[in-house]
């Protein structure tokens, strides 16, 4: 361990001359997407001491299902409140304890500062609290938080291909475990074996109460959670994709590309091999090429189903040529009998392509969604079984989104993002989001355009360059909104939608009930991690400039002449670290959407408590509630203290807050509707 400050700088604003074409609103309204039925349950979850629920991300995906949900509203005005630790390459992002930001990243280089395994940020400030040293061969996978049942705080699982530990927030290590695998191997000198054999992050398997590894090559390992002892190892049987995902872009472009992720992100000295092209394997692997498995994965709780999309053998697509052409979702199950442990695999259902999606999982098990490269939204049952297909149009980005309640699941592509209504056996599309409310357009636009266009056809790429609006992440989902990075910019190669050339990137809201744009801030940077929220709801995203790359990396080609010179004046230099976006005005505004959102809460089980077969407190709808009211209070407190609300609405909402608390659990659910409904209409 490493307690030693970071000499990085902290960047506090967000540059570039295009941010003011981001639309951004001082006031935003209340949505009226609410709840309906009672939200799909996992008894696992909700009665388990060591997964936290409701509030932040505790994995990549949110938490072990992978739903990306939380229990909070997003705060509509988010303002940039600092990037922290530039060099470091993020594609996956952080978690969140109850003390801070734990991440990796992709390029650990010996003998410098980023020569670590993990890392620990501060929430307020965003200061380096310490490193995790040294780096390893295979690391990059998102750190797991889980509660700390010796000590009533968080435990953080992370690891790579050589080791696997546990420390707690305050950076003591609890055990740390040699897997066996790359022992003898530098971290990034064998650049193939880096990336192809890195650990997707750890994920939690309820049942035997241990911790899951799985690597890129389809290798699984059990740990388990409180010692770290090895209990079982397995390999998904599957062989390397077809990698299809090369662009068609002229070479100028790619070089130009691969010199600007070097620059910012490969320190002098690294031991990486000259034949290594990391913008082109980074691009790969986000679209599931040339790997078994290529993204996250999912454990249910309430069963030992562990699943993981992956490749199946080279020769089930009929051809032995050494490449996988199906994907599989597998369902694996850890078992016990006394002190052996075993993985075996259940079933596996096939479909053509190989996939870069993370399945996710309703509460309770009883649907798993995922995605295949032709743009198919794909949901099975346990058996592995398709209940029903949707095609979306384009190929899927990391994963779906699913809410817990009113059968919506969320995909996100390279040219939008999409609601798709769960009718149970088959599904339909419902809104897509019009992210033509994000940005400024018009005549303002031209001269960028024609900047552009010149520039790109001096790099030797002769295309026309129409501005558009696009999306260029996965979405996450709150009570209030959906959370996303739109960007406005133009398609670098006109055969893929996700091949999208951003100039300048916003944080967006979307509503939930119309697809509308609620509000937006200018963002730093682009992103091809998920979009992290942490407890307050405020937005926490790991920056890993990929499109953004390739339109910087055309100035590396123009040089300083007058053109090259025009563009890096248009464009903010890459970056890479973390960067949170924070509510910083209109708490009263935040605290408003908690407490409304809390009432719809309260209602929900109201109309539906008959039904339900559970108590209150067993509810996820009591979970929502203390998210939300926690949430509320806090920033009721802000909000006073900025002077947004009088001390006397700062009094009479958290007595009404706290009444309504009172009522909830002594049964009187009708008296906590009603106060918590006041309390809404003061804040309104």
């Amino acid at each position: 361990m490493d307690f030693s400050p970071s000499p990085s700088v902290v960047v506090t604003e967000t540059p570039g001359a295009l941010k003011h074409l981001v639309k951004q609103q001082t006031s935003t309204p209340l949505s009226l997407f609410s709840q309906v039925n009672l939200a799909s349950r996992s008894p696992a979850i909700q009665a388990s001491e060591v997964i936290p629920r409701g509030q932040g991300f505790g994995t990549i995906h949110g938490n072990v299902i992978n739903n990306d949900q939380v229990d909070l509203i997003i705060p509509g005005n988010l303002e940039l409140q600092w990037t922290v630790e530039s060099q470091l390459y993020q594609p996956e992002g952080v978690t969140s304890g109850d003390q801070g930001y734990y991440g990796t990243h992709v390029f650990p280089v010996g003998g410098t500062d980023i020569d670590f395994s993990m890392i620990a940020l501060d929430k307020v400030s965003g200061a380096r609290r310490w490193v995790v040293r040294p780096g390893q061969i295979g690391q990059g996978g998102t750190p797991m938080v889980l509660n700390d049942m010796q000590n009533a705080g968080k435990v953080i699982y992370s690891g790579g291909l050589r080791g696997v530990f546990a420390v707690t927030e305050k950076g003591e290590v609890r055990w740390c475990t040699n897997t066996g695998f790359g022992i003898d191997t530098p971290a990034t000198s064998d650049f193939d074996t880096h990336i192809k054999k890195r650990l997707w992050g750890i994920n939690y398997h309820q049942p035997t109460d241990s911790v899951i590894a799985v690597y890129g090559d389809g290798t699984v390992l059990a740990f388990a959670r409180e010692t770290g002892e090895l209990r079982a190892q397995y390999r998904v049987e599957g062989d390397p994709s077809v990698d299809n995902t090369g662009l068609n872009l002229p070479e100028p472009i790619l070089e130009g590309a691969e010199k600007a992720i070097r620059k910012q992100f490969v320190p002098e000295g690294a031991n990486l091999p000259e034949d290594a092209r990391i913008f082109d394997t980074i691009i790969a692997v986000a679209l599931g090429g040339d790997m078994v498995v290529s993204n996250y994965y999912a454990t249910d709780p309430d069963s030992d189903r562990i699943w993981v999309a992956a490749t199946l053998p080279d020769a089930a697509d009929g051809i032995e040529d050494g490449v996988a052409r199906f994907g599989a979702l597998h369902a694996l199950t850890l078992t016990r009998e006394g002190d052996q442990f075993s993985f075996e695999t259940e079933c596996a259902v096939p479909f053509e392509g190989g996939s870069a999606s993370t399945p996710a999982v309703l509460p309770g098990g009883d649907r798993i969604y995922t995605s295949d490269k032709d743009g198919n939204a794909l949901a099975f049952d346990q058996r592995c079984e398709l209940v029903w297909s949707v095609n979306v149009g384009d190929q899927i980005l990391g994963s779906l989104a699913v809410s817990p309640y009113d059968n919506y699941v969320y995909a996100s592509t390279g040219s939008g993002v999409f609601q798709i209504v769960d009718h149970g056996n088959s599904a339909e599309l419902g809104w897509s989001a019009n992210l033509d409310g994000v940005f400024y357009g018009g005549a303002a636009l031209l001269p960028v355009a024609q900047l552009v266009s010149s520039a790109l056809a001096e790099a030797g790429l002769s295309v026309p360059v129409q501005l558009q609006a696009s999306n260029i992440e996965i979405s996450t989902v709150a009570e209030n909104a959906l959370v996303l990075i739109a960007g406005l910019g133009f398609q670098m190669d006109p055969q893929r939608s996700e091949v999208f050339a951003p100039l300048v990137m916003s944080v967006t809201m979307i509503d939930r009930m119309t697809g509308e744009v609620i509000n937006s801030t200018p963002a730093r940077e682009e992103s091809i991690a998920v979009i992290g929220i942490d407890n307050d709801g405020s937005v926490v995203i790991g920056n890993s400039p990929l499109r953004r790359g390739a339109v910087v990396g055309v100035t590396e080609i123009l040089g300083n002449g007058l053109l090259g010179e025009a563009l890096a004046d248009l464009l903010p230099p890459l970056t890479g670290g973390v960067t949170k976006y924070a509510p910083s005005s209109r708490f009263d505004l935040a605290a408003r959407d908690a407490v409304c959102y809390a009432v719809r809460k309260v209602l929900a089980w109201e109309v539906g408590r008959d039904s339900a077969g559970y108590t209150w407190l067993d509810s996820p709808e009591a979970s929502s509630y203390q998210a939300l009211t926690g949430q509320a209070v806090e920033m009721l407190g802000l909000a006073r203290a900025v002077g947004e609300i009088s001390s006397d609405t700062y009094a009479g909402v958290s007595y009404l807050i706290s009444d309504a608390r009172e009522s909830a659990l002594t049964g009187d659910f009708r008296a906590a509707h009603s106060v918590l409904r006041e309390a809404c209409q003061q804040l309104d």
